[in-house]
């Protein structure tokens, strides 16, 4: 009987053990190879649309060298694309703003903010249709140069 609980005890330990990896998942398309940066800032705001009852996510990392800003976004089931003035669901690309002015749009999923002046300076990302319309997906951080 004592053994019994013993091995009982230890199979308990034991599962409890391999539960607590300190390993995280990374999920697919933000493999850990595709940048190596100096230092990641995630977004905190989660963005996610809620028309066409279709939940989209809209996830940025970035990090800052010199006066660069490098930009990678993650929007699965999202195709970049440059054909103007088309509305259809899953296609379009990124309205950039920075410190409010639209400074440009962008067609692919990673891109390089280049030459900010020194200072404090607030990115926005826009998430649009190639016919300009939102999917109300955006994103805003600070970097300071």
């Amino acid at each position: 009987m004592i053994m019994q609980m013993k091995w009982l005890a230890m199979l308990t330990l034991l599962t409890v053990m391999a539960a607590c990896s300190p390993e995280k998942p990374v999920p697919e398309g933000n493999k850990k190879d595709s940048i190596v940066p100096t230092e990641i800032h995630e977004s905190d705001r989660n963005a996610i649309e809620t028309m066409n009852s279709q939940i989209r996510k809209f996830q940025v990392r970035h990090h800052v060298e010199g006066n660069n800003v490098y930009v990678e976004c993650y929007v699965p089931d999202f195709t970049f694309n440059g054909e103007r003035n088309t509305k259809k669901e899953g296609e379009g690309h990124i309205v950039l703003y920075i410190d409010g002015k639209k400074k440009s749009d962008i067609y692919s999923a990673a891109f390089i903010i280049k030459g900010l002046s020194k200072g404090r300076h607030t990115i926005n990302l826009e998430l649009v249709y190639n016919d300009s319309t939102s999917y109300q997906l955006k994103k805003e951080w600070i970097v300071n140069i």
